[in-house]
């Protein structure tokens, strides 16, 4: 009887043991996450299952016999052949181990599956574990993380790196098939000044509309992307020898003919430059080709935007020079290499000094002039650096008529040049003053010279610190009037004391008939609305003779003199005294 106790509480203890394995595999399958399929192959087929098979199942599936049809409801058609034959019937190849994954039947989520087979001495299978893993969250990261890699997240075409990527293996393939591809890059011309107007939210919107009509000219071998903020890229293979991109460019060109309607009803056009650049011609790198892009696209900005430039190598021999400018002028500011030089001004009625206009002189280490204005001064604008020599020129200059003042008390003007970038710095009236101040300088005593373009622009702006510049003393004279969009209707609502003739009125007046109506209506009006006239550029005694008879104030140009330096305008000026 006792050893009948004794394997009764055996048995309990066993089946204790047992349960407790029990309770302790169903907790960790219930919340593993995991779901679980075990084949039993030792008496018939057995098939139990374990975790939250409801989950996906409804209601659950049928343990035994098997119930395969209702199984193959719940995965993706698709994969269902591929279901039976990697995890099903792995046992019929002899198969120890699968694994792989599959969708369910709605494609909302994906699981992935492992499965293990285990057999006996004589090779037959005993038990195989099917376990299904719950990887969607997973799946959803890599597909976000791979589209990030591949896609601009604003506008859905390609990004700049998979871009390059595409264009590598184009110019590859074209290696090998001995033909060509054609990248061009566009750019939205004064996309800034659209983006200040409308916002960043709907510059965004603009942009990604854009981006959607350059997709539609993608295809097989037409491939479009973004580089930078409102700069594109096309991609296309085997052109043909035909300019295809100068085609594209033309289309896209007539598409935006349609404005955009933005979200807030806003009707937006604009236009666009283009730069292309060939392979192999242009570049045998897609690094080479996509440098050379961009300089075409340098190129047709600075031939007034709205066009489109195909890179040849002069380009890049003047992207190289002008890329060693600035760094020659980027030391020359901080070395202060520079110098003022002045052309004299005179009153056309009896030959007396006006003054001068300050003119930049970059100085050498040998004491030379290391490179014209004309030569610098637009780079300068470009790269931002006019905004250091801009204000190194306003202090000197005032330094220097403070010295004149001080020392002959002579009346004087001094005209200083202001660039449009300058004017635009919110600081720019507080620095000119603080400039004024320092040196001690009446500020009648200068003349800021502006061109027409910054009334243009952006006049109401302007014109505010313009009026501010006036009200604390300042002359202002309109620069080389007559070159840009001049019209003699606007002169007098705007806010100047001087107007300036460009030298190519000057050359031409006397020989052209147009020209001469057009200079003496200028002058005449000019007089009667109270302001001054300078004409720049007079290089003949017959241009000072008929410009002082259709009564033009002051004379300025080689024939007066030519920009010199302070110490031999000094000698004139002290002439001009004694006289």
């Amino acid at each position: 009887m006792t050893d009948i106790n004794y394997k009764m509480d055996l048995l309990v203890s066993m089946n204790e043991k047992l349960a407790l394995d029990q309770r302790v595999l169903k907790m960790i399958t219930d919340n593993s996450g995991d779901m679980y399929i075990y084949y039993d192959f030792r008496n018939g087929l057995n098939v139990k299952l374990y975790g939250n098979w409801d989950r996906i199942a409804g209601n659950g599936i049928t343990n035994s016999p098997f119930d395969r049809a209702y199984m193959s409801s719940l995965i993706y058609d698709d994969d269902w052949k591929y279901f039976m034959e990697t995890f099903i019937d792995m046992e019929q190849r002899g198969e120890k181990k699968a694994s792989g994954e599959v969708r369910i039947a709605d494609k909302r989520g994906w699981f992935r599956c492992d499965g293990i087979v285990n057999y006996d001495e004589k090779g037959q299978p005993v038990e195989k574990l099917l376990c299904f893993s719950d990887i969607t969250r997973m799946k959803a990261q890599h597909e976000e993380l791979q589209y990030l890699a591949y896609y601009d997240s604003l506008t859905g075409i390609f990004n700049r790196n998979h871009f390059v990527s595409i264009l590598r293996n184009m110019c590859e393939d074209a290696e090998k098939n001995k033909t060509s591809v054609e990248l061009l890059f566009i750019d939205i011309d004064d996309f800034k000044k659209i983006n200040d107007s409308i916002g960043l939210l709907l510059g965004d919107e603009l942009v990604q509309a854009f981006a959607g009509r350059l997709k539609e000219y993608a295809g097989d071998f037409i491939k479009a992307g973004r580089f930078g903020s409102d700069v594109f890229s096309i991609a296309i293979y085997d052109p043909g020898g035909t300019r295809r991109a100068e085609s594209v460019y033309h289309d896209v060109c007539e598409d935006l003919r349609k404005p955009f309607v933005l979200s807030n009803k806003k009707e937006v056009r604009f236009t666009i430059s283009g730069g292309v650049a060939e392979y192999p011609e242009a570049g045998r790198t897609a690094f080479e080709l996509v440098k050379n892009a961009e300089i075409a696209l340098f190129k047709a900005k600075e031939k007034g935007k709205n066009n489109i430039q195909y890179f040849e190598m002069d380009m890049l021999n003047s992207f190289i020079k002008s890329v060693s400018t600035e760094e020659r002028l980027k030391e020359a500011i901080e070395n202060e290499d520079f110098e003022l030089y002045f052309q004299p001004q005179f009153f056309a009625a009896d030959n007396k000094l006006r003054g001068a206009e300050a003119l930049i002189r970059w100085i050498d280490e040998n004491g030379e002039i290391a490179m014209h204005p004309t030569d610098f001064i637009h780079i300068a604008e470009k790269n931002g650096a006019i905004i250091p020599i801009g204000n190194w020129v306003i202090k000197d200059a005032m330094r220097i008529v403070s010295e004149w003042c001080e020392t002959y008390n002579f009346p004087f003007i001094l005209s200083i040049n202001i660039s449009a970038i300058q004017l635009d710095k919110d600081n720019f009236v507080d620095s000119i003053r603080h400039a004024l101040n320092l040196y001690g300088v009446k500020a009648e005593c200068i003349e800021l010279e502006l061109t027409e373009s910054i009334f243009l622009e952006d006049s109401e702006k302007a014109r505010h610190k313009i009026s501010q510049l006036r009200k604390m003393g300042f002359r202002i004279s309109l620069d080389d009037f007559g070159t840009g969009f001049s019209s003699l209707s606007y002169l007098k609502d705007l806010p100047i004391d001087t107007l300036k003739i460009d030298k190519s009125f000057v050359d031409t007046a006397i020989k052209d008939k147009a020209t001469n109506i057009i200079t003496e209506s200028v002058v005449d009006m000019v007089n009667k609305l109270g302001l001054e006239t300078i004409a720049e550029g007079v290089e003949e005694q017959k241009q000072y003779d008929y410009l002082k008879k259709i009564k033009c104030d002051v004379i300025q140009g080689y024939l007066m003199g030519k920009p010199m330096s302070k110490g031999d305008f000094e000698k004139l000026f002290i002439g001009q005294i004694t006289d």
